[in-house]
């Protein structure tokens, strides 16, 4: 401690001092009395022990109250947590139950709409199958009226043409017969007049259709010119001579004419003409054909002053004739730009060499090839459809350029086409531009071919063919004339519409 001197306030002893009148150790009393100063001292240091005891005694029990406050609120906060612990525990499971029962209740509802659209679906496709069929049904039975109304129909008219039809085909028949007789006695002019009579009945028969025959009797080979306004075609021997003629204002109706080619040379055999072609040289007709010579096949030709016949051949010999390539057949005669003549025609496969379309200049009278001249091949048959067969060419000069129009494959089989190919000039070379026919069989024919080009009043070019009925293909079925208009689109020929 600081030794300090104390001197008390004036009128006052020492002994009026006390202890507690003096702060804690800062001051040192000088006690004129030793024991008195002692005795101060113990109350003093028993008074300051009496204080750390109570001090340390408050801090005791501050500390018990703040472990008492610490555990109250450790508890609190423990039972707090818990407490909040076990409400969300339990407000999760109150949750989690709800959606359970949300869940269950949703699945049912999802079975029960799956249930429901299923059943839906099924009365959706027995619906619709009933209406296809019930539709059906309908259009089966407004089909069936249909076709039964048009049979009655039909057979009302039927029954009402069944009288017409009957004397119609009496009539063609009857003159038919009566033609075939009157040949067979060599009266070949009653046979035209009979067929001349009955033609327009015949051809009723056929119906008259667009696009069907025009002449009602066999014209197989057929060649049409056009002469000032009347139209003539000429076709291979039948009932009205060695080469008919027919004739006709409108390519619709066509009348016989005559035999064109009343006698044959001498060097011919009669009886064996086809494939005829005729050409106006300075007015005068020729007519070149096809005829058996001997045991061969060869060409010649016929004149007359008028394209009606009749036609004469005098010639000592055929114009043309190939017997090593198996004779000579289908001559048809052309001009180039500049009225030079031509001839084309076939020679039959022989030595070696396969059937060949050839062509060679003629004299300018028509009646000769031309002298010092010789043949040169134009085509071969070398695509499939031809069948190892070309023949019947007819060579068309379209303003410079050159079309030769040919048929291909066996002419009795429903394989026969026409076809066409490019040739450079009118001795060829010549080449295909197709590796097809420009024309084979329809619905309303078969077998079209010996096709022969001409220009109708108009300027128009036609093809002339024959071609068989549908069902009725080959011999003794007839070859009957049909016309079609041809199209160059584009330098391309085609064969079109019959109108």
């Amino acid at each position: 401690m600081t030794d300090r001197t104390f001197a008390p306030h004036p009128g006052t002893s020492t002994t009026d001092v006390s202890p507690g009148d003096l702060s804690d150790g800062h001051w040192s009393l000088h006690w004129t009395d030793p024991a008195e100063g002692e005795a101060w001292s113990r109350a003093h240091d028993h008074h300051e022990n009496h204080e750390h005891h109570e001090q340390h005694a408050r801090r005791q029990r501050h500390r018990r109250r703040m472990r008492r406050l610490r555990r109250t609120v450790l508890f609190g906060v423990v039972l707090a947590a818990l407490v909040y612990g076990l409400t969300d525990d339990l407000l999760t499971q109150v949750r989690l139950h709800a959606r359970e029962v949300q869940l269950t209740s949703t699945e049912s509802v999802r079975h029960a709409t799956a249930r429901l659209l299923a059943y839906t679906e099924n009365l959706l496709r027995s619906t619709i199958a009933n209406r296809n069929t019930d539709q059906g049904t309908l259009d089966a039975l407004s089909a069936k009226l249909a076709s039964d109304q048009q049979q009655l129909a039909s057979a009302k008219q039927g029954l009402s043409a069944k009288m017409l039809d009957l004397s119609t085909l009496n009539t063609c028949v009857t003159g038919v017969r009566q033609a075939v007789a009157d040949t067979q006695t060599g009266n070949q002019q009653g046979a035209i007049s009979v067929l001349s009579s009955v033609s327009s009945a015949c051809e009723n028969l056929q119906g008259n259709s667009p696009g069907g025959p025009v002449y009602p009797f066999d014209f197989p080979d057929p060649d049409v010119i056009l002469v000032g306004a009347t139209y003539y075609g000429y076709g291979t021997n039948s009932a009205e001579g060695n080469i008919q003629i027919i004739s006709s204002t409108d390519l619709v109706h066509w009348s016989p004419v005559g035999n064109a080619l009343p006698n044959v040379p001498s060097w011919a055999s009669p009886g064996a003409t086809w494939a005829p072609s005729v050409a106006d040289f300075g007015g005068r007709y020729l007519l070149y054909y096809a005829v058996h010579a001997g045991s061969g096949e060869c060409i010649s030709v016929a004149g007359s002053a008028s394209p009606r016949g009749p036609f004469d051949d005098s010639s000592p010999g055929p114009i043309v004739c190939q017997p090593t390539l198996g004779g000579s057949i289908d001559p048809s005669p052309y001009f180039d730009g500049a009225g030079n003549p031509y001839l084309t025609w076939k020679s039959n496969a022989g030595s070696g060499q396969p059937e060949t379309i050839w062509a060679q200049p003629l004299a300018p009278s028509g009646t000769s090839t031309a002298p010092g001249s010789s043949p040169s091949a134009l085509l071969q048959p070398t695509q499939g459809w031809e069948g190892s067969v070309v023949e019947a060419p007819d060579m068309w000069d379209d303003a410079g350029t050159y079309f030769l129009f040919y048929s291909g494959n066996k002419w009795d089989s429903s394989s026969y086409a026409e076809g066409v190919a490019l040739c450079d000039g009118p001795m060829g070379p010549c080449h295909k531009p197709l590796d097809q026919p420009i024309y084979a069989s329809q619905s309303n024919l078969v077998s079209p071919g010996g096709g022969s080009v001409f220009i109708d009043t108009h300027g128009n070019p036609w093809i002339a063919f024959h071609a068989y009925l549908p069902g009725a293909v080959d011999y003794p079925n007839a070859r009957l004339l049909f016309l079609r208009r041809v199209v160059l689109t584009g330098g391309v020929v085609q064969v079109g519409a019959a109108s």
